[in-house]
């Protein structure tokens, strides 16, 4: 009796062991058709990265993981072939060559985005910023009841990308939270950022005092405009930074603005004349531009303190240009090309 016990208990730890050695093979298989090959996008292979958090990317930021690099990428996809851009000159084909080009392209773009996220991240909560799910969930009730759009909302997020708001909120709206929230606070603690509030506030006081817009321009600005007296020429509002456009579209001729915030800088800016041209709104506008430093800028800096490894051998981490990219050179020429001779595929364009 014991003898048989002790060969049934044998029986189930071979079964338990070779079991364990199979699922062990499959996840090295798996692993090197990720790693080693061109992208797959086999059931199989999608499935069991949705699963096994096979890393896309190291760095002292954290992991990202194959599964969510590929989840993001079938969204894109998603969104292009849920949609009829024929009636705007455009089209949009995966199938061929050039579109499989497109979509590396893609997937290398949105692999770039989550390392970024990643180290956004990082550094936000080093400066004790932390995201929480209730912030999130606050930040688009808040948005859902201003504009009243949560049933649209929810119907194209399904629709365009595969997304439930859950996906909408950890895809989306926390990453651009934690952007938002460390750009406000290194603003307020960057000299340089400091410097530029206190030029711009100058020359709102001496055009408040009433002197010449001309005059203050030239002695402020730091535009190409500057030695013209801030003098830009016409522009409709599509052509306009948006805060700008939306700080003065309703003006008339001889308006001036307050103190503008942009993506770029401080600006104040005149209307010296209002005119409607093929239906569109015009505005010859002056303005006192003074530049401080984007997130972008802030971004290259800190990536210079992280140790990004890649080890799909498709991408590199090039740390001098703190991107990824291509190994395959053809690849990284091909990309080039579309960005200097964009032609009609909104892959490009969006």
């Amino acid at each position: 009796m014991a003898q048989k016990k002790k060969e049934k208990r044998i029986k189930i730890k071979t079964i338990l062991m070779a079991m364990g050695i199979l699922v062990v093979g499959y996840v090295l298989v798996i692993g090197l058709l990720i790693y080693l090959l061109p992208r797959n996008e086999n059931s199989l292979i999608l499935g069991t990265t949705s699963i096994i958090p096979y890393p896309a990317a190291i760095s002292n930021a954290g992991i990202i993981t194959v599964g969510k690099l590929y989840d993001e990428l079938q969204s894109s996809k998603r969104f292009y072939e849920s949609q009829d851009f024929s009636q705007v000159g455009l089209r949009v084909d995966f199938s061929t060559e050039d579109g499989q080009k497109r979509l590396s392209i893609k997937e290398k773009n949105i692999l770039n985005k989550l390392i970024d996220d990643s180290i956004i991240e990082a550094q936000a909560k080093k400066r004790g910023i932390n995201i929480t799910k209730d912030i999130v969930d606050q930040e688009v009730d808040r948005k859902l009841k201003e504009y009243g759009t949560g049933d649209y909302l929810k119907k194209n997020l399904e629709k365009l990308y595969g997304w439930d708001l859950d996906d909408f909120k950890e895809n989306i709206v926390k990453p651009d939270l934690y952007r938002e929230r460390l750009f406000a606070e290194l603003k307020k603690t960057d000299p340089s950022y400091q410097e530029a509030q206190q030029k711009i506030n100058q020359a709102k006081s001496e055009l408040d005092s009433g002197s010449d817009f001309s005059t203050v321009a030239k002695k402020y600005s730091q535009g190409d405009s500057a030695q013209n007296g801030g003098a830009l020429g016409w522009f409709s509002a599509s052509q306009m930074l948006p805060e700008i456009a939306q700080a003065i579209f309703n003006f008339e001729k001889g308006q001036q603005s307050d103190v503008i915030e942009s993506s770029v800088g401080y600006h104040i800016v005149k209307v010296e004349d209002v005119k409607t041209q093929d239906g569109e709104k015009m505005f010859n506008v002056r303005q006192i531009f003074i530049p401080t430093k984007n997130f972008s800028q802030w971004l290259e800096e800190f990536e210079k303190d992280y140790n990004v490894f890649i080890p799909m051998t498709r991408f590199t981490w090039d740390k001098q240009t703190e991107q990824v990219k291509f190994r395959n050179q053809s690849l990284n020429e091909y990309e080039q090309d579309l960005i200097e001779n964009p032609v009609n595929d909104p892959t490009v364009l969006f």
